[in-house]
């Protein structure tokens, strides 16, 4: 006989005369009738072996390129690995693995389940490379929970995920190359960023993370204070809704670090202070491009009353093309490159 209990948002079933299940496998449910899932394999990635239940209990072999239908909405797959080590998934970007959907299905638990039966905190280079790629029928994501990162291992994870509307969180403090590198690229249902608590960055790390996530409206906090090369590259590049930059506090800059990160931002309001005492190879070049809210001129006047200053409060000199194009295309008197040491005035907010 079956009881249901309610555990962390959902009804589950439960044995009388046993202790309740509860479950974490990674887990698929259907928004609309008749959906369906599978994965396919591209090429030759790391040999896998999986199964899936529909209940949480009884557990049946997958075959990939096999599909699943959900035939009534809120019907249920679980996926997990079979193997108690870690197993990775795609292993380059030739050789991997991407579930295929159709209809309307929502991600919850775990993911980490399809690389060791009992989940794991590590990943490798390439794991989860492009595994919803174009999956415009999932509209909710599941949890992410690796703390150890690996190069690539997120990269174009969510490509083109449509109806997306909530992000991931994202627990990892130490990054790897290229790991969330347009991990959301083309979510434009994607609402709010997830928390980014990271200490160590890595080269390109955050390149393109929000790039064309025309609905998002908030900035994660960037607390961190030591950047990597092409870290925050074109980073929310045409968030065509985000009105408000986060504080960029690093003090050390490196070639490419903030290159077009808020390009074609045309409702951001507020413009960052911009603290580096060191400069780098096109470390700002084209920041702010195109972002038609932002107002800057050469002399004070009623309206343009906040003092802006590149560098905030130091003199240093410009290296190769630090400056180009940071305010090309933004509004008013000024609109193109700023001169260092020079004092603009701007109506916006300074954050």
């Amino acid at each position: 006989m079956n009881v249901y209990i309610w555990t962390s948002g959902e009804l589950k079933n439960a044995y009388i005369g046993e202790a309740p299940y509860e479950w974490n496998e990674l887990c698929f449910t259907a928004n609309t009738a008749n959906s369906t899932i599978k994965l396919r394999k591209n090429n030759s990635p790391t040999a896998v072996t999986l199964e899936t239940s529909t209940d949480g209990r009884n557990w049946t072999a997958y075959t990939i390129w096999d599909t699943i239908t959900l035939s009534n909405i809120w019907d249920k797959v679980y996926w997990r690995n079979t193997s108690t080590t870690d197993t990775w998934f795609s292993t380059s970007s030739s050789n991997d693995y991407r579930f295929v959907m159709t209809g309307s299905i929502a991600w919850s638990w775990d993911v980490n389940y399809l690389l060791n039966k009992n989940s794991t905190t590590s990943l490798s280079t390439y794991c989860f490379y492009w595994l919803f790629y174009w999956c415009s029928s999932l509209t909710a994501s599941p949890t992410l929970p690796a703390t150890t990162l690996a190069t690539r291992c997120y990269y174009f994870m969510f490509y083109n995920c449509t109806s997306l509307t909530t992000a991931p969180t994202l627990p990892a403090t130490t990054l790897a190359e290229y790991c969330y590198y347009q991990m959301f690229w083309w979510c434009t249902w994607l609402i709010t960023a997830p928390t980014l608590p990271a200490t160590t960055l890595a080269d390109s790390c955050y390149s393109s993370m929000f790039r064309w996530c025309t609905s998002l409206a908030t900035a994660p906090t960037l607390p961190v204070t030591t950047l990597a090369a092409e870290c925050y590259n074109q980073m929310f590049r045409w968030c065509t809704s985000l009105t408000t930059a986060p504080t960029l506090p690093a003090t050390t800059v490196t070639s490419y670090c903030y290159y077009y990160m808020f390009r074609d931002c045309v409702n951001l309001t507020t413009v960052t202070k911009l603290p580096a005492t060191t400069l780098a190879t096109n470390c700002y070049a084209g920041m702010f491009y195109w972002c038609s809210k932002i107002k800057l001129s050469t002399t004070k006047t009623w309206e343009y009353q906040t003092a802006y200053r590149i560098p905030t409060t130091w003199t240093w000199t410009s290296w190769t093309f630090s400056l180009n194009y940071v305010f090309d295309n933004t509004w008013w008197t000024f609109t193109w490159t700023p001169t260092i040491n020079t004092t603009y005035y701007t109506s916006n907010t300074v954050v």
